[in-house]
């Protein structure tokens, strides 16, 4: 009777652990879907396709100073990846393009404006760099390489309340070594957790990167693309075969939320932290790697909480399976006599009755 109790006590303990380690693995489960969501600086490929059946695959590369890029090498890696694109059989729709592209730098700069003076984080951006980085507009427009003039300027919230006292100031004129420039649109920055603690630079601006160029001389850092991706690893293979980095990164921001990934991020915890190639990520970058970091704990913890509901899963089909396997062992000969008995009955009745 002692040995049935315990038992039955282990068995409810054992069923209230699963309970709970079920739970903890749900609640990591939510914890992660929550993060993934919160960058929309991941999602480029996915406004890029739009309703298009094409899959597409979003890329970013951060260069080292030393092999840091102009914009002529912008334009003659936009014509290679044209050509093989076009070997590869794929053509882009009439006034169409078959993918996107956006760089950018970042230099401090001294800019005026009604109220004062400040020194910001400038960040100069070429091609299509709102599309990758879709940061809300407070009032006015996003710049664009498609631009008549290069003497438009896009100011963050802190830095037009600081400058002119209001968000309200599209069309305004702002001084940046001494030449005015126009106040294109004001834009909120992110709220997510990951890029509130990556961004500690202060306030903040956008300028296309030819006017950037010409007041600080700072060549391209960050180039990013979105581009078509038929078989799995297709563009990032031709993004790294084409666009020379040197000891810079490439990754494929598709797939950074992947579970593979993820488990790399793991088995390098703390040690990718250790740089020595020079590069010096943009701080859209480092909230990525930051929200890696988390999602890779996460995954970890999850796969451990779930690990004992998993065993005693498999365990209780296993014993099911076995016991219908003995149960069936046991009756179906026991069934098999029986019908042999019942008709041996049957063929001995009618045998009766024909005489």
């Amino acid at each position: 009777m002692k040995i049935h109790v315990n038992k039955r006590r282990w068995y409810w303990v054992l069923g209230l652990t699963n309970g709970v380690l079920v739970l903890l693995a749900l609640a990591c489960g939510c914890l992660m879907g929550w993060i993934m969501g919160q960058l929309p600086s991941l999602d480029a490929a996915a406004r890029w396709r739009g309703g298009s059946e094409m899959r597409f695959a979003q890329v970013a590369c951060f260069l080292p100073a030393d092999s840091a890029k102009g914009e002529e090498d912008i334009h003659q890696f936009r014509q290679t990846l044209e050509q093989k694109l076009t070997e590869s059989s794929l053509t882009a729709p009439q006034n169409g393009s078959l993918y996107a592209d956006a760089y950018s730098a970042r230099a401090n700069l001294t800019v005026s404006g009604d109220h004062g003076t400040a020194q910001v984080k400038a960040i100069g951006v070429g091609g299509n760099f709102f599309l990758f980085h879709p940061l809300q507009l407070r009032s006015g427009s996003y710049i664009s390489e498609a631009d008549l003039m290069q003497d438009r300027v896009i100011l963050d919230e802190p830095l037009a309340w600081q400058l002119f006292g209001s968000p309200d100031v599209a069309g305004m004129t702002v001084t940046i070594g001494g030449k005015p420039y126009y106040v294109a649109g004001v834009v909120r920055r992110e709220n997510d957790f990951a890029t509130e603690k990556a961004y500690l630079d202060g306030p903040g601006m956008f300028l296309s990167y030819s006017a950037f160029y010409e007041l600080t001389e700072t060549k391209i850092t960050c180039y990013e693309i979105v581009l078509p991706d038929m078989i799995s690893g297709f563009g990032l293979g031709l993004v790294k075969e084409s666009f020379d980095v040197g000891l810079g990164d490439v990754v494929e921001n598709s797939s950074r939320y992947g579970l593979e990934n993820l488990l790399s991020v793991a088995g390098d915890y703390g040690s990718r932290s250790m740089r020595s190639n020079g590069v010096i990520y943009p701080y859209w970058e480092n909230a990525v790697r930051l929200t890696e970091d988390y999602l890779a704990l996460l995954v970890v913890l999850l796969l451990l909480f779930a690990l004992l509901p998993t065993v005693t899963v498999i365990v209780l089909a296993i014993r099911g399976i076995i016991r219908i396997w003995r149960l069936a062992k046991q009756k179906i000969p026991a069934e098999a006599r029986s019908l042999t008995e019942r008709r041996r009955e049957a063929r001995y009745a009618k045998n009766i009755q024909d005489q």
